[in-house]
């Protein structure tokens, strides 16, 4: 074995995971005493380095640890982040690693029961969070059958194809945690590796099979007297009728792209481009561009096109806070491939460590007013990571000085969504790239025109402007108990559920990604939660099965108090706050003013309340 290689590998990797994976083999009393990699110093590096590789010349393989003993478990997860963690954080967080086959799937209470003849589950979207909830009747052996409009598995990463499409989370953390030490070629998937990735697990776990392809539901109505789901779906051969006594929605929260409506728009000749519909055919090599929008998509896109393009217009219409991630855009180097595949364990804690930083970031969210009546913006976290991102901005934009003044936001970080900068900034000190902050006002025969009467002539519009994010389950509709619409139930102020789940009136009806799911903080990555969801409606069905019923639903009761308390909740978070810029946030519904996008809840209570189901709010009947 070549031992330069090998401490190559340790050096290149989180040493945060290689101590505790080290520590679980070892129970080496020097490694348990070391503190957390950023505070090592120079001895206790080497110390840790020299070790992991005398282990490693010695025991290097392939292997995964079997998940340790709860209180074995504890101590290496506290050994982890050096803390003390409470029950309800072990809780949330004792999956992470994946040492079991199936986290956060649900199983039968005793054998399984004889199904009612034609039992079925409707899976709506074969994207992430379809996937999940397939894997779950897969492991129940449920018959079921996924309806995905596309002709391909997916979702939103089927749909996404513009230059430089990519996770902006740590794809060790965007994956399922079913599928151990998938062999990513780079540290943030790109789009097309993540289309490959989203395939073979459809393939692999049996998903792709029970997928019916360029299937699009557009109307389902329940049929209270033989609870059944009637779904209509629109099909290359005309519309198909499908029974299913469960459906559970999996269409995400992108599915509908906000259209752009200027003066003069007819007019404009060339191409106008929404990235979730980027044509095959364009090459803008030698173009004139137009960017309009600088959220997670327009940040994406800009480098790739300012470096082929003529001219580049970025037409930004908010600041925002945009940070750097270590590693993004770079392949996983062969050394660190290796300690994946040879140091059994690192990949677990890797997962672990990768979602850890993030453990703390609910007290971005909450006021201090005592800091901030000492002069402080928000609280004493959320002020440093301003002066963090700020002094970024000035760093990557130090050729032009005067750009500042237009980034710089002037409300709180972490009051939005994160935007990961993959070279954005650079991209505008480049000699044919503007950063235009006057407002559009139209389009013309050559171009666009802004506020100020400049016309900046283009050939190509890229409209980076976003989803109706408040659109929930449109455009199909859900007619459920006396033939309501859901579209109807939810006219009041906007679409609501029960732990962003379940809606009353709509028996044996699941959401996945639904109205107030994202989690604010915590650092878990969406494919868990669509497990954890998928699980706890599998709960639900369960029960309902083993108890020989045929209808599940939400009380009306629960549904109010529940909405009420979130509410009650994000009225206390930055994001509703006017420090947090509310006017300009799609986490919101901006009709209603109010959180639409977001669980408000403290990253572990929200899992405990998505796991521990409470009974009493739900009628099997």
């Amino acid at each position: 074995m070549d031992a330069g290689f090998v401490r190559r590998a340790v050096e290149l990797a989180d040493l945060d995971a290689v101590r505790v994976a080290l520590f679980q083999h070892t129970d080496d009393p020097e490694i348990e005493a070391l503190p957390t990699s950023a505070t090592l110093d120079d001895d206790q590096r080497e110390l840790l380095i020299s070790k992991a590789v005398a282990w490693l010349s010695e025991h290097a393989g392939p292997g995964m640890p079997e998940e340790p003993p709860v209180p074995r478990l504890r101590k290496l997860m506290n050994l982890a982040t050096s803390e003390d963690m409470g029950d309800l954080e072990f809780e949330a967080r004792r999956d992470l690693m994946a040492f079991k086959p199936f986290p956060w799937t649900v199983d039968w209470t005793n054998d399984k029961p004889e199904l009612p003849e034609g039992f079925r589950v409707a899976i709506v979207g074969s994207g992430f969070s379809g996937l999940a909830a397939g894997i779950q009747m897969e492991l129940l052996g449920l018959p079921y059958v996924i309806l995905e409009r596309r002709s391909e598995p997916g979702g939103t990463w089927s749909r996404h194809r513009y230059p430089d499409i990519r996770v902006d989370t740590i794809s060790v953390t965007y994956e399922f945690a079913f599928e151990k030490n998938y062999p990513w070629s780079e540290y943030f998937g790109q789009g097309e590796e993540v289309r490959h990735y989203l395939l073979h697990i459809s393939q692999k776990y049996g998903m792709y099979e029970n997928t019916r392809f360029n299937h699009e539901l557009q109307r389902a109505t329940f049929d209270e007297a033989r609870s059944v789901w009637v779904l209509e779906a629109a099909t290359p051969d005309g519309v198909e009728t499908i029974e299913a006594n469960v459906v559970i929605n999996a269409v995400g929260a992108f599915a509908n792209t906000r259209p752009i409506s200027f003066q003069g728009q007819e007019d404009f000749p060339g191409r106008i481009i929404h990235p979730s519909r980027w044509p095959e055919d364009y090459d803008y090599r030698g173009d004139r561009v137009a960017v309009i929008g600088n959220g997670s998509t327009g940040v994406q896109l800009l480098a790739p096109i300012a470096e082929a393009a003529d001219e580049v217009f970025v037409f930004q219409r908010s600041k925002q806070w945009i940070s750097p991630r270590p590693k993004y855009g770079q392949p996983i180097e062969p050394e660190i491939r290796w300690l994946l595949d040879n140091f059994p364990g690192y990949w677990n804690w890797w997962r672990y460590m990768s979602i850890a930083a993030l453990f703390k970031t609910h007290d971005q969210l909450i006021a201090d007013e005592e800091w901030q009546a000492e002069g402080g913006h928000w609280n004493q976290v959320n002020d440093q990571l301003r002066d963090f991102l700020t002094n970024y901005i000035h760093e990557q934009t130090a050729e032009c000085p005067e750009l500042a003044d237009k980034l710089v936001p002037d409300y709180a970080p972490f009051s939005r969504r994160p935007v990961v900068d993959n070279g954005w900034y650079r991209a505008l000190v480049r000699d044919n790239v503007e950063l235009v902050t006057d407002p559009i006002t139209r389009f013309t025969s050559t171009g666009v025109e802004t506020a100020d009467g400049t016309v900046r002539e283009v050939d190509t519009i890229v409209a980076a402007v976003g989803f109706e994010i408040a659109e929930y389950l449109w455009p199909a509709d859900f007619f459920g108990r006396g033939g309501l619409s859901v579209h109807d139930f939810w006219s009041k102020d906007g679409p609501r559920a029960y732990l962003s789940m379940m809606v009353p009136n709509y028996p044996n009806m699941f959401m996945i990604y639904g109205p107030n799911s994202q989690p604010l903080s915590g650092g878990t990555g969406l494919p868990i939660w669509y497990q954890v969801w998928s699980g706890y409606a599998a709960q639900l069905i369960v029960r309902m099965l083993e108890e020989g019923k045929s209808q599940v639903e939400v009380t009306m009761d629960a549904y109010e108090r529940y909405n009420e308390a979130l509410d009650k909740e994000a009225s206390k978070l930055l994001l509703l706050n006017d420090m947090g810029a509310p006017d300009k946030n799609y986490y919101l519904n901006q009709t209603h003013r109010r959180l639409q996008m977001n669980a408000p809840w403290y990253g572990p209570e929200f899992h405990r309340i998505c796991t521990d189901v409470e009974w009493d709010d739900i009628t099997i009947s």
